[in-house]
């Protein structure tokens, strides 16, 4: 819900996010947010996630503005894609930040790989499979030597 003064509420729709069975992975899993507003879906997305991780505590991110932040499908796509780092009382979990301007295939495709979930249909050779496959790789390096 967008909480920002002097604006409107607005009710995008359900919460993209998705989570692995393990939050210690290096990436445990994905959020696709509707905007680049992320500030007014960050409480929804909380929310969504506390039944597994538990309260969030505190929020780390490795980026500057998510404003301008392309698409990962994008010819301008940073390397090192952005990532959200999330501390509860009892664990940190780290997801990939699917930006708003990265066309939905691929998105779904990082939501599913991101949560470990299997990809059983004709997409799984896909050139945006093989995309989202690099882009959770160079995420995980990233994380391995931060």
């Amino acid at each position: 819900m967008n909480t920002t003064p002097g604006r409107p509420s607005v009710t995008l729709g359900p919460t993209r996010v998705r989570l692995c069975g393990d939050p210690k992975a290096a990436v445990a899993g994905a959020w696709y947010p509707y905007t680049v507003q992320i500030a007014d879906e960050l409480s929804r997305m909380s929310t969504a996630v506390a039944p597994v991780l538990g309260d969030i505590t505190a929020i780390e991110v490795n980026w500057q503005s998510f404003r301008r932040y392309p698409g990962l499908d994008s010819a301008d796509a940073p390397a090192v894609p952005p990532l959200m780092t999330l501390t509860t009382p009892t664990t940190t979990a780290t997801l990939l930040v699917i930006p708003s301007r990265t066309g939905s295939a691929l998105a779904a495709l990082l939501l599913r790989l991101a949560a470990q979930s299997e990809i059983t249909d004709g997409r799984v050779h896909s050139l945006d499979a093989r995309r989202a496959q690099q882009i959770l790789a160079r995420a995980g390096q990233y994380l391995a030597t931060a």
